[in-house]
């Protein structure tokens, strides 16, 4: 995020992801944050991740977990 600026909300992950019921259970909100490729071909036979994304997205995850909030 940009200082001072808002996110940009885009609605582009498919209805495989069942974060729903936590988020009406819990009452918080939620992000997903997808570490894969554009081409993974998500659950397909041919779905794939690049091994270069697995090594930033593993500091991408720790880095969410352990930044304080504001």
């Amino acid at each position: 995020m940009i200082v001072g600026k808002e996110f940009v909300i885009i609605r582009i992950m498919g209805g495989t992801v069942p974060v729903v019921p936590f988020i009406q259970a819990l009452k918080v909100p939620a992000i997903i944050v997808p570490l894969v490729n554009m081409n993974n071909n998500q659950h397909s036979p041919n779905e794939n991740l690049r091994l270069g994304n697995l090594r930033p997205g593993i500091k991408t995850c720790l880095s969410i977990l352990t930044t304080p909030l504001p």
